[in-house]
């Protein structure tokens, strides 16, 4: 049943991480994602699903700043898989899938840059699982024209020694959506069609996946 899968939505970075923005400043990826998220939990809730949110506030907890940037992102992303693994422990890791939307960027020099495109990511040692809902993903976005990335021809998804998802115990993805340091880019993230598409793009993608699960263990069960 839907009701029993559990999606979490991980958010991307935090104000207090310097440089993760467009040159021009219109686009902070931090805000960026958690508007996406917020209208994506809407709408997984609606069509039944239980949704949790890694990191909606836009900063750790005051308790856990410190001047230290490296320190302060270290603890971030301990705050992030800890949350994870927490719902995996109450729900059961089979039953829960990780979701972080991100923005890519091609420099950390404050210059527009050529590169673009959207890409899904995952860990080098990544379950089938994880590798499915990448395919749900990434189909999602091809269908829908847009400029996708892969590392080769053959494989849609790209595969990351990211902290997120190396450390989580359940099936993980990370999307990047477009480049914040392409201007073409930017204006598309920042306009209405940008943002449906967006969203649209980890709705079906994540109902995909679901979906899948349970024509899978219907099959099991027979």
């Amino acid at each position: 049943m839907m009701k029993d899968r559990i999606v979490v939505l991980g958010t991307a970075h935090r104000m207090r991480e310097g440089g993760k923005c467009s040159p021009d400043k219109r686009l902070k990826e931090c805000v960026y994602s958690r508007e996406i998220v917020a209208g994506l939990k809407k709408r997984l809730e609606h069509a039944g699903v239980t949704v949790y949110v890694d990191m909606m506030e836009l900063d750790i907890p005051r308790t856990m700043q410190t001047p230290s940037a490296k320190v302060e992102r270290q603890r971030e992303l301990a705050l992030r898989v800890n949350y994870v693994n927490d719902m995996c422990s109450r729900y059961g890791s089979r039953n829960v899938c990780y979701v972080s939307v991100h923005v890519n960027a091609a420099g950390a020099d404050g210059k527009w840059h050529d590169a673009k495109g959207w890409q899904v990511c995952v860990s080098p040692d990544a379950s089938e699982r994880s590798r499915t809902l990448a395919r749900k993903l990434y189909e999602e976005a091809e269908r829908r024209g847009l400029k996708v990335r892969k590392p080769k021809p053959t494989q849609v998804y790209w595969e990351q020694s990211l902290y997120v998802l190396n450390r989580t115990l359940c099936p993980a993805v990370l999307t990047e959506n477009m480049f914040q340091d392409n201007k073409a880019d930017v204006d598309w993230l920042l306009s209405d069609d940008g943002r449906q598409a967006v969203e649209d793009i980890h709705f079906e993608g994540i109902m995909g996946y679901l979906r899948y699960l349970e024509e899978r263990e219907i099959i099991e069960k027979k």
